[in-house]
């Protein structure tokens, strides 16, 4: 499927005097090193205040750790499935409530149903908060992840106010646009657990891309490669949609979901990647 990125309206032009805006989106692969941490509590909404001080403890250190920049976001709630589109929130609703019906007719839709149901919940099976952590370079990230799994003590507001967490560590392997910041939209990660090739499978998402940017209205994208083939997860994406609703509406009813999944991942022996959609939270 071919993808014609002219028709977005991207909000960052990586390389304003590229030919085409095409080329001008897409950002070369950096130099920086990203953790992503997934975490698990017993408390979703109080837990901000453990990441708010674990954002100040870094911060503080930044001169000589290499640290960028933190992000922190939490899970969906279902009464926000409309982001940046109020409007699209009914529809959203219509959906969730067709949910079960559908998965029991067509129980091969079950990934996109899955990812439809948790959302409604309020709940991911793979956490309630995702903190993506920005370094100078890949050996200042990975100095940071042996002093968050030796539980050092600037991770300590973290680790204490957690029931599970786990740490993965990866490198910027390219960029489609940039991510807003904004808090009305709807930010999204998708993560594909390992073991597996993280070289193997960053070709099959780059095929499975036009989907999502095409049907899914992606509007952006920061797929990241694990350093790591044994850690938990190997390949993440990072991106923003202005709702959920067009994401739900192509994997439910449009047959180019499935036969994407299945051709760029399935038939390669890749887990399917576990959705995370999410608001972005000041820290």
């Amino acid at each position: 499927m071919p993808t014609d990125f002219t028709k977005f309206p991207f909000p960052g032009i990586g390389n304003p005097q590229a030919p085409s805006l095409t080329e001008a989106i897409t950002w070369e692969p950096s130099d920086s090193g990203f953790i992503v941490v997934m975490i698990k509590t017993d408390d979703s909404d109080k837990f901000v205040g453990a990441v708010r001080e674990f954002a100040k403890s870094l911060r503080s250190d930044a001169p000589s750790n290499g640290f960028i920049e933190v992000l922190a976001f939490r899970h969906l709630h279902r009464e926000e499935m409309g982001g940046a589109m109020p409007f699209d929130q009914a529809i959203c609703e219509t959906m969730l409530k067709d949910a079960d019906r559908h998965l029991e007719k067509d129980p091969d839709r079950f990934p996109a149903l899955k990812a439809a149901l948790k959302v409604a919940e309020g709940a991911n099976p793979g956490a309630d908060w995702i903190l993506l952590l920005e370094y100078k370079d890949c050996e200042q990230a990975k100095i940071a992840v042996d002093a968050f799994t030796s539980k050092q003590s600037g991770f300590s507001f973290l680790t204490q106010n957690s029931t599970t967490q786990s740490v993965n560590l990866f490198k910027n392997t390219n960029r489609y646009a940039h991510v807003v910041r904004d808090p009305s939209v709807i930010h999204f990660f998708n993560l594909f657990p390992g073991p597996g090739d993280p070289e193997g499978l960053w070709p099959q998402w780059q095929a499975a891309l036009p989907w999502f940017f095409e049907v899914g209205e992606f509007r952006s994208s920061l797929p990241l490669v694990a350093l790591d083939a044994k850690q938990q997860y190997i390949v993440v994406n990072y991106a923003h949609l202005d709702s959920v609703k067009h994401f739900f509406l192509g994997a439910f009813y449009d047959p180019t979901y499935l036969e994407t999944i299945k051709k760029c991942y399935s038939d390669h022996g890749f887990t399917l990647p576990l959705p995370f959609f999410c608001k972005i939270v000041p820290v």
